[in-house]
């Protein structure tokens, strides 16, 4: 009669050993205690499709942002970013292109002090197409000319090159899986 015990307390063990894992993922996801992903953006599903005007937008991965009618201190943090970006993504660089959309040419003539080193567009059809997005708002643009993940801009300095450092990050990675542009 032990052995028979032994064998069903056997069986239980393994029964329990692989129930109670199954059992504790079901727990985790059906809660939402686990995030997955990786990206340290805000990640569009579905992405926004750039479809009117997307000739003028340079070749390759863009890191884009709409202007505002001013720039403010918020505007030229994220300016400084961006350039700190394209900086220091090093051998990519080629790959990346920082842009500026703008409204209007007025608009435009404001900027070109502020970052000599960012490609400006005057693209009020594409910036309707981005009405989707938050407002101030940093965002990537892939060679599709997909709109994919997008991140906020802060008027801190501090926050806002912690914010650089997060699409560095994501764009490390994305350059680095990416077989296009």
């Amino acid at each position: 009669m032990s052995s028979l015990n032994r064998s069903r307390r056997a069986i239980i063990i393994v029964f329990v050993a692989f129930i109670v894992p199954l059992l504790a993922a079901w727990l985790i996801l059906s809660q939402n205690w686990y995030e997955a992903g990786t990206n340290k953006g805000t990640l569009l599903q579905p992405p926004i499709t750039l479809d009117k005007q997307t000739d003028q937008l340079p070749e390759g991965w863009q890191l884009g942002y709409v202007a505002p009618k001013n720039c403010d201190t918020t505007c030229e943090n994220t300016l400084y970013v961006m350039n700190q970006v394209d900086v220091a993504i090093g051998k990519d660089t080629e790959r990346l292109t920082p842009v500026v959309l703008h409204q209007s040419e007025n608009a435009q003539s404001e900027f070109n002090h502020s970052a000599p080193h960012i490609t400006q567009l005057v693209t009020p059809q594409l910036i309707e197409q981005l009405s989707e997005l938050p407002e101030n708002t940093v965002f990537i643009i892939d060679p599709m000319h997909n709109v994919m993940l997008y991140y906020p801009t802060h008027s801190d300095k501090e926050q806002m090159i912690t914010e650089g450092k997060n699409v560095l990050a994501d764009l490390r990675k994305l350059l680095k899986l990416s077989r296009i542009g």
